[in-house]
């Protein structure tokens, strides 16, 4: 333990802390559907997976994924998707082992290899067309390599906080981990404060224990203990990368390791970066218009720079 004395504040919102942020995610899921979300569940490569899906309702060429981070699930994006889904099909997955979603047979947790076969996957079988790909945190690592694997099925990639950052590999998660081993109620509020970055701090109290037991879970821990130096981006896969790219980042993250968006800055080529104000590692939660419309500013871009005909035997496949 950390030997720290609780003061009434902690007393007060440390029992409360442990169910409301699975609180605000039921919320979010008995929203969902209000907001035009139709919930399903397909087998991909022999796992239940399950995600939203929210059909624009004109013509739209380029729909759009959404990949959480780790932790997280898929109604992270509950305050953007439907913003997007003005003018694209959008898609939210619950990765293996998060949300609703099973994990692979015999398995503990998802590898990043075993995620981004699933979502390369998924784009083939359920999206059935290129797509623009939307990862928050370890969901923007997963999008990187599935751009880097299958560029065919990519046309653009918005990177949101994004992990996997070479930087000291593994040992660059140290100081994180240390902090949930063991995790009192004192550092369960450091843990909220490394992830949002303009909430109050009567709100940060009050989500700290929830957001750290997301962490703490067999499937994240097993995660990391599975992740080894290859599986991070290094410079020269960015350098690489054949895929539009944007960086969308919250200027107040302290979730992630020191100089990740400097990393992606300097090694990918050439991408449109715009940093958040007021906001931590999860703009989706805390700037959701600003985030919405960054999405759709780099979408119509990408549009615009090749066009595509869709027909209607294609978009019938894509909301199937």
């Amino acid at each position: 333990m950390s030997g720290h004395v609780p003061d009434p504040i902690e007393r007060f919102f440390d029992p409360l802390s442990y169910a409301m942020v699975p609180l605000i995610d039921g919320l979010a899921r008995h929203t969902l559907p209000r907001l035009g979300a139709f919930e399903q569940t397909r087998r991909i490569n022999g796992v239940p997976i399950h995600y939203y899906l929210i059909p624009c309702r004109h013509a739209a060429p380029l729909p759009a994924l959404f990949i959480h981070g780790m932790g997280d699930n898929a109604v992270t994006w509950s305050l953007v998707a439907p913003l997007v889904a003005r003018r694209h099909d959008v898609f939210m997955i619950d990765l293996p082992g998060y949300g609703l979603s099973g994990l692979p047979p015999g398995k503990k947790a998802a590898t990043i290899t075993d995620m981004t076969e699933i979502v390369s996957a998924f784009l083939d079988d359920v999206i059935a067309r290129p797509a623009l790909l939307v990862g928050n945190s370890m969901g923007g690592w997963i999008a990187v390599r599935v751009a880097e694997q299958r560029p065919e099925l990519v046309r653009g990639i918005v990177l949101m906080n994004a992990g996997g950052a070479l930087l000291e590999g593994h040992r660059s998660w140290d100081p994180f981990i240390e902090l949930l081993s063991p995790a009192d109620a004192h550092q369960s509020r450091q843990v909220a404060r490394m992830v949002f970055g303009a909430l109050p701090p009567p709100l940060r109290a009050l989500s700290a224990r929830g957001m750290t037991n997301l962490f703490a879970r067999p499937v994240v821990r097993e995660f990391i203990n599975a992740t080894d130096e290859p599986d991070f981006l290094s410079p020269d896969e960015l350098h690489q990368l054949p895929t539009p790219t944007a960086i969308l980042w919250g200027e107040r993250d302290r979730f992630l390791p020191p100089g990740s968006l400097d990393y992606f800055c300097t090694h990918l080529p050439s991408p449109q970066v715009r940093i958040l104000k007021r906001c931590g590692h999860l703009p989706q939660r805390e700037r959701p218009l600003a985030t919405a419309r960054f999405i759709e500013q780099f979408a119509q871009q990408i549009a615009l720079s090749t066009p595509q005909t869709v027909s209607v035997a294609e978009r019938a496949a894509c909301v199937r």
